[in-house]
């Protein structure tokens, strides 16, 4: 157990929101979409951007998600990527409707400014995209990375990024070096999400290119588990 699992795990009354699990789908083999009920205020408790802290139950970890979609009355929704033999994806396969869902309230995370933005990440960065674009009709570009061997196929359109530019990754290519191909010109501030190698990559090849108005968020890091 990590010491902010057990920590939420005694102070939970405390600290954390609680949740019914509404509906669980699979969407692919590689993604399943977990539907909260509404909050107890019956209000919208978070804004695009923000990040949820969940207590794996079953797991002892905690995982950072963040919200597709946020109704007026307060439900929401997690995108959960399976992939390999980790404690999220155990957890991810193993939730059930009708389960209760413990989390730290939302917390901001990638705030981007009012207009029109580009994105730009990874299978990590899907969820954060599609609230964004949710929350700005017309005015967000994306542009997601994804392994050759990922299942996206009705992902996309179920989270409402049928608009996102999809980049298959061949296994010799390098993180981030099949979107240098494809982004051309950037729509307004860029928000560069997923794992650290991709943004590392894409930052600099962005900065080469004059691009200088860009927010960073690393979701993921090779060889460590639970960065945020």
């Amino acid at each position: 157990m990590s010491g902010k699992s057990r920590l939420l795990s005694l102070l939970g009354g405390l600290l954390l929101s609680e949740r019914e699990v509404r509906a669980v789908r699979s969407l692919t083999s590689s993604f399943r979409l977990i539907e909260l009920a509404p909050s107890s205020s019956g209000k919208s408790e978070g804004r695009p951007g923000d990040k949820v802290q969940v207590l794996l139950d079953g797991q002892d970890e905690v995982r950072t998600y963040t919200p597709i979609a946020w109704s007026n009355d307060g439900a929401m929704a997690l995108l959960a990527f399976v992939h390999g033999d980790t404690p999220a994806s155990r957890w991810a396969e193993a939730i059930e409707a009708g389960q209760r869902l413990r989390f730290l309230p939302p917390q901001r995370s990638l705030s981007m400014d009012e207009g029109p933005i580009t994105l730009i990440g990874d299978e990590t960065s899907l969820a954060v995209a599609a609230a964004y674009t949710r929350s700005r009709p017309g005015r967000v570009r994306s542009l997601i990375e994804i392994e050759e061997s990922t299942d996206i196929s009705d992902v996309a359109n179920e989270i409402g990024l049928n608009d996102a530019t999809i980049v298959k990754r061949s296994k010799n290519t390098p993180r981030g070096g099949a979107l240098l191909d494809v982004i051309g010109d950037v729509r307004g501030p860029v928000g560069l999400t997923g794992g650290g190698e991709l943004i590392q990559r894409v930052r600099t090849g962005l900065r080469e290119r004059g691009v200088t108005d860009i927010k960073s968020k690393a979701y993921w890091i090779e060889g460590r588990r639970g960065i945020d």
